[in-house]
């Protein structure tokens, strides 16, 4: 190969690099890291009086993975994706359908082991839902949202949803999926009428789903909030997280000093109930950076969609917004038995590989929407001058 040729493509390819590096969004994703170092010295302290590095080493190494995932996510724009929603939304029920077959796990099927390693496909299928949903949403805003349209978009998100609590009987993350759908529904203009007159239905119809969907476990979670005494069982796990949490008062108990944490007193205190090792250990003080901390990334995935001013990647970015704004406000909430107690993470904090890795690549096609918008404002700045 010529010499000079060759090295216009170094170039070149130097030149792209560079101008990837600074059109993506590093700010995101330093908020990002520093949520998941935090993390990993909690769970170092929850996981310390088991005697093993496995849970952090697990965790960095997802850590770095999920950086991958999210430097690839943002080179790519997810707009021509989105287009393809209905094959999307297929591949999505395959992949929550594997459960049927191969899931695996206490309480639910949410799992899928390969040896030693285990996948979560309702993690994956969060984002792909994403896409999705944003796709259809936009090409049903383009057609006026007639009533068939409604219609169309309520199977959409009720087939996955039914898909989840079927297969994987995972409570927890058919929330997570149904609010995502509703709060894309609400960030793309649905009317509000709509939103009113499935309101109603859903409270005309609760009577006949406590009497014959929910079974007893489901309701005595709802219960145990307004009266643990009443469910001791049940709201066991509730009791410990809000006495661990009220116990650390201000400052805590100091940082591997938690007797709660240290004794294994706290049920799943690595993954589900991080926040409480943290509000042990490290106080109100601990707890409230944990909030700042997730609260500046769901500032920046708002703020992306405000910017954006393309509808589907306005929207892709609304859905990861919800998601993140679900799994922190449930987590916190039913650690603090103010909500009941459903099997899932704290975003960035929780110990997880596959929610990890999804969570980072959700945040890296944030980050390429970010990126998209400034390289098309700097190419009509060109073309202005």
């Amino acid at each position: 190969m010529d010499p000079e040729r060759l090295s216009d493509r170094v170039k070149k390819a130097f030149s792209a690099i560079r101008q990837y590096v600074h059109q993506t969004d590093k700010l995101l994703l330093f908020f990002c890291l520093l949520a998941s170092a935090y993390g990993v010295a909690l769970i170092y302290s929850a996981t310390y009086s088991y005697h093993t590095a496995q849970y952090v080493d697990t965790q960095v190494m997802a850590i770095a993975l999920g950086v991958v995932g999210y430097l690839a996510a943002a080179a790519f724009d997810t707009r021509s994706l989105a287009r393809f929603y209905i094959p999307l939304f297929a591949c999505n029920l395959l992949l929550l359908g594997s459960l049927y077959f191969w899931g695996v796990g206490e309480g639910n099927r949410s799992w899928i082991r390969f040896g030693g390693i285990g996948v979560q496909p309702a993690e994956i299928g969060k984002i792909v839902f994403v896409i999705s949903f944003a796709g259809h949403l936009a090409a049903s805003r383009e057609k006026g949202m007639r009533v068939r349209d409604v219609a169309a978009l309520v199977a959409h998100a009720g087939v996955v949803c039914l898909f989840v609590i079927c297969f994987s009987r995972d409570d927890g993350m058919t929330l997570a999926f149904l609010f995502i759908a509703l709060f894309m529904a609400f960030a793309s203009g649905v009317r509000c009428s709509w939103f009113l007159a499935g309101g109603i239905l859903v409270l005309a119809a609760m009577p006949l789903a406590w009497t014959f969907l929910f079974d007893s476990y489901q309701r005595e979670r709802i219960l145990a909030v307004f009266s643990p005494e009443a469910y001791p069982d049940t709201a066991y796990q509730a009791l410990q997280t809000t006495h661990a949490i009220a116990s650390g008062g201000l400052t805590g108990r100091g940082f591997l000093q938690g007797t709660q944490t240290q004794y294994s007193l706290i049920p799943t205190k690595h993954t589900d109930s991080i926040i409480a090792v943290a509000g042990e250990e490290l106080g109100f003080v601990g707890c409230a950076v944990v909030i700042f901390l997730l609260g500046l990334i769901i500032a920046r995935c708002i703020a992306t969609a405000l910017r954006a001013t393309d509808s589907v990647q306005a929207l892709i970015a609304s859905g990861i917004a919800g998601m993140l704004i679900f799994q922190t406000v449930l987590n916190i909430g039913m650690n603090m038995g103010l909500l009941p107690v459903v099997g899932l993470t704290l975003p960035f904090f929780s110990y997880g590989g596959t929610s990890v890795v999804t969570m980072y690549v959700a945040m890296g096609i944030t980050a390429g929407i970010r990126r998209v918008e400034r390289k098309e404002k700097k190419r009509e700045k060109g073309s202005i001058l």
